[in-house]
């Protein structure tokens, strides 16, 4: 992955105000070099075991989970309070299943890129796990609309669902 710098202060300041903007301008992900082949292997079957668990866990498949979630993203950002219910319901039994925000880049953003010829199951990976740690995040930062791990994952989703 390389790093443009800013050609001038307009850039800096949509970077710093729209993190999807800060995400493609400012990165370029280069090819997924061969000798990484293996560990993207072992991390998407890693994942898989996870979200078999996790559907298991929730008595859902991905489709109804990635449904519910669209309903509880569009609540919330319409400043609907429905959202806090399946929040409060779904927080319990999805802690933990994302690792961290390194994950959601790699499944959202890094392999989507880098590995063009399987984008497109990359980024239905992408959704599922944008989506889960999208809710555990509102379940940690709800009072604060502004928040950066929100603005994130905001875009975030936005780049796995738009592609």
């Amino acid at each position: 992955m390389i790093q443009r710098a800013a050609p001038d202060e307009d850039a800096v300041e949509r970077w710093q105000t729209d993190e999807l903007a800060h995400l493609r301008e400012r990165f370029v992900v280069r090819p997924l070099p061969a000798e990484f082949d293996d560990l993207a292997g072992r991390a998407l079957a890693e994942w898989q075991d996870r979200e078999n668990t996790l559907c298991s866990r929730l008595g859902m498949t991905p489709e109804a989970f990635l449904s519910e979630f669209e309903k509880l993203r569009e609540d919330y950002l319409s400043g609907r309070q429905e959202w806090r219910h399946t929040v409060a319901s779904l927080s319990p039994k999805i802690y933990g299943a994302v690792r961290n925000m390194d994950w959601v880049n790699l499944f959202s953003w890094v392999l989507p890129n880098a590995d063009r010829e399987r984008a497109e199951a990359h980024r239905t990976i992408g959704r599922m796990v944008v989506a889960l740690f999208y809710v555990e995040l509102l379940s940690k930062h709800e009072s604060d609309d502004e928040s950066l791990p929100l603005r994130k994952i905001e875009a975030r989703w936005r780049l796995v669902s738009l592609a």
